[in-house]
């Protein structure tokens, strides 16, 4: 199999209850421009000591280096948000969110799935797809589901070249203060078949033990978890790392190479860096699988079958190309191009399967883009 023979109509998910968490939330994206370039070139820039970017002179600092090599994600004081806020005046406001942007996909691509919103202002709500939301153990939609009371929070988002750099202030994210009702619901085999979750980096340091609550949740009857990583708060993140594994409670964890570099401990994101690093964590975590995927190539190194590996990686690849669009393009996509060959092969009691991505070099849109991929691999190798 490969992109130009896929078959559009055979590539559709498979009828499976899926969740999708834990946050959804306001992106207000504005794209880098000669305002800016401008702007970081003359600012004083400090590098920030703490997880927390505390100045404009730290800001300036952090997007200096997202513009020399790729942009991160920072959690930002309310007072730096206060500033960016009437710095960046012209900003386009779209719903966001790794929850979110994981459960688009999949309703891009077929699906309803549950989503989780934890704020679930009027403006949001109406704003939403028509995903399902839960409400007191009932399935709504999301206009049905809304409370008044509830406050907005964007995270500001500069769309550089070929990445994207995101700076945030939301005590919803940060002091993990979740969406409890999606997670008794989808914790429970009965209700759902896979749950897709994607958090912890975004929690302070000392709030990373509410990964406790997800856990005390999971029983006997969970579904399949996939957990996907992200760049933010390393202490909270291997606290979760740590958690799930001990719990045998995650089927399949996903990153992106810089967190494989942070998180794993890779060398760099050379392939075999990276592939080094992920069957080393494999091991030491007691995991079934892992799935790293890079602007060129995505890889998972797992007990899964080889073939069913390809497919779910490979489709996964071509739907995140179709995303770049700005819509769910699968024609256009067919046509683009790759660099590498995929590569099958057993390393040990393991399968690595190695796929290459279809690059487009005049995207449309890069956020989300990674949850989007991270969505449809876990629906289709845990289905």
């Amino acid at each position: 199999m490969d992109y130009k023979n896929l078959n559009i109509n055979l590539v559709n998910l498979p009828k499976v209850r899926v969740a999708a968490g834990l946050y959804s939330h306001w992106d207000s994206v504005v794209k880098i421009n000669q305002d800016i370039l401008n702007w970081v070139r003359e600012a004083y820039k400090e590098k920030s000591k703490n997880i927390v970017l505390n100045s404009m002179e730290e800001v300036a600092y952090t997007i200096d280096e997202a513009i020399k090599s790729e942009g991160k994600e920072f959690l930002i004081t309310e007072d730096v948000y206060n500033r960016l806020n009437q710095f960046f005046l012209k900003r386009e406001f779209r719903i966001g969110g790794n929850g979110f942007n994981m459960g688009n996909m999949l309703f891009l691509s077929g699906l309803v799935p549950v989503v989780s919103f934890p704020s679930r202002s009027k403006k949001l709500m109406e704003s939403s797809p028509a995903f399902k939301v839960v409400l007191n153990d009932e399935l709504k939609k999301p206009k049905e589901a809304m409370r008044i009371a509830d406050v907005d929070y964007d995270h500001i988002i500069i769309e550089l070249e070929n990445s994207r750099h995101i700076l945030s202030w939301d005590p919803i994210t940060s002091q993990g203060l979740f969406d409890y009702d999606f997670l008794k619901f989808a914790s429970d085999a009965e209700n759902i078949d896979i749950m897709i979750l994607a958090y912890a980096h975004l929690l302070l340091p000392e709030h990373k033990k509410k990964t406790d609550d997800i856990i005390d949740l999971l029983g006997m009857k969970r579904p399949k978890i996939h957990l996907e990583f992200g760049l933010g708060c390393k202490d909270s993140m291997k606290y979760a790392m740590e958690k799930f594994s001990d719990n045998k409670h995650c089927d399949s964890w996903g990153m992106n190479e810089k967190e494989c570099q942070i998180y794993l401990g890779a060398e760099s994101d050379v392939m075999e860096d990276l592939k080094e690093a992920t069957l080393n964590a494999i091991k030491e975590y007691n995991l079934d699988r892992i799935c790293v995927h890079t602007p060129e190539f995505a890889f998972s190194i797992s007990r899964y079958d080889l073939v069913k590996e390809y497919r779910s990686l490979i489709i996964a690849c071509f739907y995140a190309a179709a995303r770049t669009f700005g819509g769910l393009n699968l024609k256009v996509a067919k046509t683009l191009p790759t660099e590498l060959e995929p590569v099958k092969e057993k390393i040990g009691d393991y399968n690595f399967c190695m796929v290459p991505c279809l690059i487009n070099k005049f995207p449309k849109i890069l956020t989300g883009v990674g949850d989007g991929f991270a969505a449809v691999q876990a629906v289709k190798i845990l289905s």
